[in-house]
């Protein structure tokens, strides 16, 4: 499969949108008196003197793997073709809301159109400078790009981008977006090396693996990566056999040894570590699946996420099953989002405590398996399964 340099890319953004003066670090810096010294050079080219009002994402697909959720992100950009000489551009989204506040909503990035590759970084800095001038700042749950890009009207910053800024933006029907790969397991690379993708569990690398993996690197040079989905690859593997030992020696978890359901799971950090969260994620949503296998089900391919609050870290408003906090032990659980990323869930548990959510979980993933004969996408299915019949097989109908 063709290459589309989307590193290389990465890179070059990133680049573009560093800060370029000492000011900027200086809002970060200062002395023991709290003073932060003297600002050597205010002059910020891209964020000028305020900066942005929030946080500005951009994420790079590959065509055949949208683990990273383009459209969930501020930027989002998938290649038209393998040599990546011309980016599909998608803008506007993100995942986030505050619960009772019905202006803010989880929502997916807007087709802008087509940019060639050497204008791309040009598109992005246009956008974040479009974000910088217009973005909202008293009211900090409108202060994101999503919430900016529909205030100012699509083809408004459409036409920003192609008369204020000179980008050649090319209309057109998007390509259709891949969906989210794993990359567990054994793969050959281009060089004729080999990968080895191994699960790790809600991105937590604890003691053994991380024991298994210094060793594998020191030993037989392999590089590491990490995955869209938390998981790890070692790579430039010229003997598999030698990393098989290591990998057995250190009792490393193979992707063989892990259902298909955990696989796909994602969770945030949440409590104790984040001071936002309202509930638990990443300690909890290990002993839900502990349930579903139990229950003979993990072999059902679903794709869960679960943050602990709404901020959506783990982004389940996109997810084929989606499940955020609600209060200090009540959980909001969202189905029908596509593994595509094109298209958000909807609500099937408006609230529901947490001495219920393993009946839950169970019950909605042996309706899966039960009731989705015709073999559709999960999330097609559930998006498509009346919530009142959905509840009623899950044994749970009231919230």
């Amino acid at each position: 499969e063709q290459d589309p340099r989307g590193s290389e890319l990465a890179e070059a953004i990133a680049e573009e949108l560093a800060p370029r003066t000492s000011s900027y670090f200086q809002v970060f810096v200062s002395d023991d008196e709290g003073n932060k010294g003297q600002v050597l050079n205010p002059e910020e080219p891209v964020y000028g003197e305020h900066y942005l009002p929030r946080k500005f994402k951009v994420g790079i697909a590959h065509p055949s793997d949208n683990a990273v959720d383009l459209r969930s992100q501020d930027v989002g950009l998938l290649p038209v073709d393998g040599e990546g000489a011309v980016w599909d551009l998608w803008s506007g989204g993100g995942m986030g809301m505050t619960h009772n506040k019905p202006e803010t909503a989880p929502l997916l990035g807007e087709y802008l159109g087509r940019v060639r590759r050497e204008q791309v970084v040009d598109a992005v800095r246009s956008i974040a400078i479009l974000q910088r001038e217009n973005g909202e700042r008293k009211d900090r749950r409108q202060a994101r790009w999503k919430y900016t890009i529909r205030r100012l009207g699509v083809d408004a910053v459409k036409q920003e981008l192609r008369e204020r800024f000179g980008i050649a933006l090319q209309d057109g029907e998007p390509v259709p977006l891949p969906p989210m790969e794993l990359h567990l397991g054994w793969h050959t690379q281009a060089d004729g090396r080999s990968w080895y993708g191994i699960p790790v569990e809600n991105g937590r690398v604890g003691p053994v693996l991380r024991k298994a993996v210094r060793r594998a690197v020191d030993e037989l040079g392999l590089t590491v990566r990490c995955t869209g989905q938390q998981d790890l690859m070692l790579c430039d593997v010229k003997d598999r056999a030698a990393l098989e030992k290591i990998l057995a020696e250190g009792r490393v978890k193979l992707a063989e040894t892990v259902s298909i359901a955990r696989r796909n799971g994602m969770a945030c950090p949440a409590k104790p570590t984040c001071g936002l969260a309202m509930t638990e994620a990443e300690t909890i949503l290990p002993s839900y699946f502990d349930a579903i296998e139990e229950a003979g089900l993990g072999d059902v391919d679903v794709v869960v996420r679960m943050t602990g609050c709404p901020n959506n870290c783990a982004r389940p408003p996109s997810a084929e099953i989606g499940i955020y906090g609600y209060g200090k032990n009540d959980h909001v659980i969202l189905v029908g989002g596509s593994r595509e990323g094109s298209r958000l869930a909807h609500e099937l548990f408006p609230r529901l405590p947490g001495e219920q959510m393993i009946p839950a979980l169970v019950g909605l993933f042996r309706a899966i398996k039960e009731h989705n004969t015709e073999g559709l996408p999960v999330g097609d299915f559930l998006h498509a399964t009346d919530p009142a019949l959905l509840r009623k097989w899950v044994g749970i109908e009231e919230a």
